[in-house]
């Protein structure tokens, strides 16, 4: 910021406000941009995870890890991807990999996670972006599996950006009351899961592969679950038979 130079600065809400009190002034020319956090995971499942997966797939070197891969099976089934030694590629979903699955059991997320001071609609950053898997309630034009998001602007910086790069994005505008309909991570903490202290102990005192393999094993149901999405999606009707799933079960 001395520099005069433009500075973006993207995180979670907490992250944000953590920022702002540091400075403890406004930068005309710094830009910040928060998620919609669902939580934020443990650094040391995510180290021990990719040392477990360097013993299991025999790894020399991992180039890259995508937390969101949508290359192979688009927008709706997102993959953990890790590219790793000559051109190989591991890819699972959230019903196989065991980041995923302990990310979305809320095992391995934050302490603070559990009680989240900083979930609110108005936020302190110019910007809150997060995915709309629900595209097709704003938009058919947008509907095209590759990705949408949502966005909230904040503050009058926020604004004067947006007016100025807008014209490069296919966008449309929503009332704000709907476009956060129903977006639960936005306002509500994760529930802890109450096999999380255990969780922890074993993490720190079993190997890799014995710890995620009692956590996380490929069990027939898992493999079973991998099979029809992937088979769904491949057929093109994954997300009408996700949503019909999720009708059913607020009916019951």
């Amino acid at each position: 910021m001395d520099n005069d130079k433009w500075v973006c600065f993207s995180g979670t809400p907490c992250q944000i406000e953590g920022l702002k009190k540091f400075l403890s002034k406004e930068y005309d020319k710094l830009i910040t941009v928060d998620i919609v956090c669902r939580a934020v995971p443990s650094p040391l499942v995510y180290r021990k995870y990719l040392k477990y997966q360097k013993k299991k797939l025999h790894i020399k070197k991992i180039n890259n890890v995508i937390f969101r891969d949508k290359r192979k099976y688009g927008y709706q089934y997102s993959n953990m991807a890790i590219e790793y030694d000559e051109n190989k590629i591991y890819r699972q979903g959230i019903e196989t990999d065991p980041y995923l699955r302990a990310f979305f059991k809320n095992l391995s997320d934050r302490p603070s996670c559990y009680n989240c001071r900083f979930r609110k609609r108005y936020r302190r950053s110019d910007f809150t972006i997060w995915d709309c898997f629900v595209v097709e309630k704003f938009s058919r034009d947008l509907n095209d599996n590759k990705g949408t998001t949502r966005l909230l602007i904040h503050s009058d910086n926020g604004e004067e950006i947006f007016n100025k790069i807008k014209e490069k994005y296919a966008y449309k505008s929503v009332d704000v009351d709907i476009l956060v309909t129903d977006v639960k991570e936005m306002y509500r903490s994760v529930s802890i899961n109450n096999k999380r202290k255990e969780f922890f102990k074993d993490i720190n005192n079993m190997s890799e592969i014995e710890f995620f393999n009692k956590y996380f094993p490929d069990t027939i149901r898992v493999k079973l679950e991998r099979n029809i999405r992937q088979n769904l999606v491949k057929l093109g009707i994954y997300n009408k038979i996700k949503k019909l799933i999720k009708k059913i079960l607020r009916k019951t």
